[in-house]
């Protein structure tokens, strides 16, 4: 006798493990539409020295209306550091793992260095869902997330099975074994160890890590990307110049907001990043302030709520947070069936920019069309068939930008 497995389990219990998206997801139409991003970043009597002058109050009117204060605390301290497989995925990867104290919490951050590397290589930090012992493929000996807030992602279980089916294969761990093979090294961190993705114990972690004035979540998960580079940069078996911070959904936020607050950073990877990432807080399409905020109130600071039906009143918007990181390139995913993520809101949002990548003497976006893919474009919107997830066909996405910005490939 088959046994019955009801389909609400097979939808509900990866939406708690993963915490994305509504999955009642029209598709998103070709068709452009809607207002241009405001306020306008015109580049009339506007040159790089004024925008540069003006770019540390454009950081705090983020920090005071959308995310909170950007965390204080130094860098990264490495209590301990060891080889954990020095040929792995066949002799073409050397696992490493360091132990860190960020700001009193303690955290692992995993690299993978490709062994055939020649000089500096280029490194990709990541951030999972479910920690750096999920992401290489629960390998022994690396270590999985501190806290025990950290989602259920034993690989034979079923929350880890469902999720796979629904999110895509790569949700959890990317591929590896091609990445090595471009010659890009991997850092993880799981920054559910420094604040858990969970409204019970956010709070107090948050406070732990910015006492004097509030601290969101993504803005903290964004501060543990810096820290991954401060270890990154102490070695030179990896490039200053080609460090790529990669993220999917709310992972992609805090990607976008790392890259704007930290120039050490010189590529992002926002997939499906969606409202507080890529995506205009001005758009009447996918998730609105008053959705998100209900959800995941911890992800931003109080005032951000506030703009919940009100959204024409909020004084900044996500293409001037894009324009924080011009002129390095940024790379925005998307699917057809996300509408939740609005991706046109992001293509939007990427044309925006524009001016400010023009002071660089870049053309920014240049595509005029969201499946008009040009990985050659300091900003490139790609769209593929499906949902909200992480699959073979984003890793082809990714390499292609990755390759024609860094210079590598097979």
């Amino acid at each position: 006798m088959r046994r019955f497995i009801p389909l609400f389990l097979i939808v509900a219990l990866p939406l708690m493990l993963v915490g994305c998206v509504s999955m009642a997801l029209p598709k998103v139409s070709a068709r452009h539409g809607g207002e241009a991003a405001r306020p306008p970043l015109e580049t009339a009597g506007l040159t790089r020295q004024s925008w540069e002058a003006g770019q540390a109050d454009l950081r705090a009117a983020f920090e005071a209306e959308v995310y909170g204060a950007w965390p204080e605390a130094g860098p990264a301290r490495v209590l301990d550091h060891t080889v954990v497989d020095a040929a792995a995925y066949d002799g073409a990867g050397r696992i490493e793992e360091y132990t860190l104290d960020l700001a009193g919490a303690q955290t692992h951050l995993a690299t993978v260095l490709p062994v055939a590397a020649d000089g500096p290589v280029p490194v990709v930090v990541m951030q999972m869902f479910c920690g750096n012992h999920a992401a290489l493929g629960w390998h022994e000996g690396v270590s999985g997330p501190a806290t025990d807030r950290a989602p259920d992602c034993a690989p034979s279980g079923f929350a880890s099975w469902s999720t796979r089916q629904i999110f895509g294969r790569h949700i959890m761990e990317p591929p590896v074994a091609e990445i090595l093979a471009h010659g890009y090294a991997l850092a993880f961190i799981y920054a559910g160890d420094i604040v858990p993705d969970s409204a019970a114990a956010a709070d107090e972690a948050l406070d732990e890590l910015s006492a004097d004035v509030q601290t969101g979540a993504i803005a903290a998960w964004a501060w543990a990307y810096s820290r991954v580079i401060d270890v990154l940069e102490a070695d030179d078996r990896y490039d200053r110049q080609r460090m790529a911070v990669w993220g999917h959904s709310r992972n992609g936020k805090s990607a976008l907001l790392a890259a704007a607050f930290d120039p050490r950073i010189d590529l992002v990877i926002a997939h499906q990043s969606g409202t507080g990432g890529t995506t205009l807080t001005r758009s009447d399409a996918g998730e609105s302030v008053a959705q998100i905020t209900e959800a995941y109130p911890y992800w931003f600071n109080d005032r951000f709520e506030s703009y919940a039906g009100r959204e024409e009143e909020i004084p900044v918007d996500q293409h001037q947070l894009i324009g924080l990181m011009a002129p390095r390139p940024l790379l925005i995913g998307g699917a057809w069936r996300d509408q939740w993520s609005d991706p046109n809101g992001s293509w939007r949002a990427a044309r925006g920019a524009n001016p400010v990548y023009a002071l660089y003497g870049s053309d920014g976006l240049e595509q005029d069309a969201l499946g008009a893919f040009d990985p050659e474009a300091d900003i490139a919107v790609f769209m593929r068939r499906g949902l909200h997830g992480v699959n073979a066909a984003d890793w082809r996405h990714f390499l292609a930008f990755l390759d024609a910005h860094f210079g590598a490939g097979e």
